[in-house]
């Protein structure tokens, strides 16, 4: 059984992360955007979701990659477009588990596809996961590839850069592999460690993994 931090999940407190004038948040890619893109192989396009304010796909539509990028949150979206400077990036409001349509619009003509989800597996409850891992597994051409970075059990206790007064979901890493494996994908890589995301003093406990569609 995943295990939950008992915090509210509030559209409020993204709405007002997002739409603060100096929220403090990095514009600069993440590390795990920078391991993600030299892993890509031979994809068509990638999809972001939970994108934020955009850091990462930014920098996956400087690198010539076409794009969707996805947030369930209206003011991350309104932040990323203010800031998009690329026709083949493409950015909608939209939550994981009702992105089918967005997902098959941009499917059309690729061979296979990259998605990409830094930090928000934890970000979402289980049945949010469910519904993510299942369209994804029934959308996604076989071999497309599947990037997710997440925070683990022992992070738990760490002290946040960003506080801890919003919702996070900390995940056991072999019970997670093992989900995205009964989704329809085989485990290419994994990593569970410190020294993977860190920022400032902040240092979190996160697991990785590349998976592959069947």
């Amino acid at each position: 059984m995943h295990r939950e931090m008992t915090c509210t999940i509030s559209d409020d407190y993204w709405a007002d992360f997002y739409t603060r004038s100096k929220s403090g948040a990095p514009v600069y890619p993440s590390q795990f955007a920078a391991f993600a893109i030299n892993e890509f192989a031979g994809v068509d396009g990638v999809i972001e979701f939970g994108c934020g304010n955009g850091r990462d796909s930014h920098f996956f539509a400087t690198n010539g990659f076409e794009l969707l990028a996805l947030d369930a949150s209206e003011q991350a979206i309104a932040l990323c477009h203010s800031r998009n400077r690329y026709e083949h990036a493409r950015y909608r409001p939209c939550k994981a588990s009702s992105a089918g349509r967005e997902i098959e619009g941009f499917l059309q003509g690729k061979r296979k596809v990259a998605v990409y989800a830094r930090f928000f597996l934890h970000a979402i409850n289980e049945g949010e996961q469910c519904g993510f891992l299942e369209v994804l597994s029934s959308l996604l051409p076989s071999g497309s590839q599947l990037f997710l970075e997440y925070r683990t059990i022992d992070d738990a206790r760490q002290e946040k850069e960003f506080g801890n007064d919003h919702y996070r979901r900390y995940l056991e890493h072999r019970e997670t592999l093992a989900t995205i494996e009964a989704a329809g994908f085989s485990i290419a890589y994994e990593v569970e460690g410190r020294g993977l995301a860190k920022y400032k003093d902040e240092d979190a406990r996160v697991g990785r993994c590349v998976a592959i569609k069947g």
